[in-house]
């Protein structure tokens, strides 16, 4: 199966993994104790630790003794930026599938839906005015987590945002928040972290400047395969997919420029563009080293 990501009137393919389509048939303890350390930035030289726990199915998601409501989207923004911001964000598929991601600038908004038995990871750079969003599946693990930041955040990060999907899941997501959480403090054990509820039913999740925020869904009926919203310009890209892909178009230089002028014309954003950039100069570099050891 493929992928396709649209943009304006230019679209590209390229393979995925298959939809996750859950067994109902299949339960999942939690963990007696969720253990994993959270550290937030305060004023003070010590760092406040404390501990992930008493994860509870709230009202409309997965909530824990420390995660706060997702604030409204356009009632945090000023009014005269909004027509600005929904023309200038990005959205992810709308779908749900698991391992979608999407990087900008922090300016630029960064939206997902349909966040059901997944998770959210939102990463955001002060110094470099960057942010990541990353909607994760329940089966990823420490190490898929820590490639997707090394990749994607090689600037790294200073505040850290996370978001478990809905009530329904609560077991999966015992699974998922703390392999997330120890990704996050492995890269960078300063950073704050916050914890992030729904605050409706279903809505789209927004992150800008920061912090994560919600766009309540417009839909009228919203069962469990249902399609998601997408408030700014999609750009469905997945994050394992891109780089094999990548990867198996760099078999020639020719095949490798090829493929870089391909998604420079489709990618609407220059810091996934950066990536990509990176990732084939990479792969050019060792193209160019086995040619010269040939000779």
């Amino acid at each position: 199966m493929k992928i396709t990501a649209k943009y304006n009137n230019f679209s590209y393919s390229c393979p995925k993994r298959k939809p996750y389509v859950p067994s109902f048939g299949i339960s999942f303890k939690a963990p007696k104790l969720l253990s994993d350390i959270f550290i937030r930035q305060s004023n003070q030289p010590a760092q406040k630790v404390f501990k992930l726990k008493k994860l509870k199915a709230g009202k409309f998601g997965t909530e824990c003794k420390d995660s706060t409501p997702l604030k409204s989207f356009d009632d945090s923004v000023d009014f005269e930026k909004l027509k600005e911001l929904y023309k200038n964000g990005f959205s992810t598929n709308t779908d749900g599938w698991a391992d979608c991601f999407l990087k900008s600038k922090a300016n630029n908004p960064l939206s997902t839906s349909s966040v059901y038995d997944c998770s959210v990871m939102y990463l955001f750079n002060k110094d470099t005015n960057t942010h990541f969003l990353y909607h994760s599946s329940f089966r990823s693990v420490q190490k898929d987590f820590d490639f997707l930041i090394k990749t994607f955040m090689p600037e790294g990060f200073t505040k850290a945002e996370i978001l478990p999907g809905t009530k329904r899941w609560l077991e999966r997501h015992s699974l998922t928040l703390p392999e997330m959480v120890k990704a996050i403090q492995a890269n960078n054990k300063q950073a704050e972290i916050n914890i992030r509820h729904y605050n409706s039913k279903m809505p789209e999740v927004v992150g800008y400047m920061g912090e994560l925020y919600e766009i309540p869904n417009h839909r009228i009926e919203m069962g469990f395969y249902d399609k998601g919203q997408a408030s700014f310009r999609m750009c469905d890209l997945k994050a394992k997919s891109l780089i094999s892909e990548l990867d198996f178009n760099s078999s020639s230089i020719e095949k490798l420029e090829t493929t870089r002028q391909y998604y420079k014309q489709g990618i609407p954003d220059i810091e996934i563009m950066k990536i990509i950039n990176r990732e084939l100069d990479k792969n050019l570099q060792k193209l160019l080293e086995k040619d010269i050891s040939k000779k």
